[in-house]
């Protein structure tokens, strides 16, 4: 099962950091003022958490994301101890203009292994509950055939998602929003 295990007490702890993070980023992602408006693409960005704060967030969703494949299919072998993160090539309209602005992904890209026909549905269904307390709540299913499943769950407030798959392997990555950088960062 890997060295992912002693690092759980970390996923939990991040916790209470996604969840102010979902709070703010589902608070700050409208386009329009309250008066009709159109609110400038930084302004937005500044009522969201910074890159950092949302990182930590994401991590730890991924985390216990993880577990929850590890209860429904035990056995799995994770190439990675922790999530890797690979910046994209920046933020898309109406932030991509942004100076200071930054998005990421997140995966554990790949378990040995695959998540059985008869898990695959308990191990999204288990999933739901955690992703939507975050504000990933548009359930995408991409591939849904004997031995070969993936599915996409959004964040309609910030562009966010995770993908969840498996045939030969495993995979579970999050595509991230775009935030601005702390202050010197």
């Amino acid at each position: 099962m890997g060295g992912h295990r002693g690092g759980r007490g970390a996923w939990r702890r991040g916790a209470t950091v996604l969840a102010a993070v979902a709070l703010a980023a589902t608070a700050g992602c409208s386009s329009t003022t309250s008066t009709g408006g159109s609110m400038d693409p930084r302004e937005q960005l500044a009522q969201r958490p910074t890159f950092e704060q949302a990182e930590k967030g994401y991590l730890a969703l991924l985390g216990e994301l993880r577990d929850i494949v590890d209860a429904q299919q035990p056995g799995l072998r994770w190439n990675e101890a922790e999530p890797v993160r690979s910046d994209r090539g920046g933020c898309g309209a109406p932030f991509d203009r942004v100076d200071g602005a930054k998005n990421g992904n997140y995966t554990f890209d790949g378990a040995e292994g695959a998540v059985e026909d008869a898990n695959w549905t308990k191990a999204v269904d288990a999933m739901k509950a955690p992703l939507a307390a975050q504000g990933f709540t548009e359930v995408t299913v991409l591939q849904d055939e004997p031995g070969a499943h993936e599915v996409s769950v959004g964040d309609p407030a910030t562009g966010a998602r995770v993908v969840f798959g498996t045939k030969a392997g495993t995979i579970l990555t999050l595509y991230g929003a775009c935030f601005l950088l702390e202050q010197g960062s």
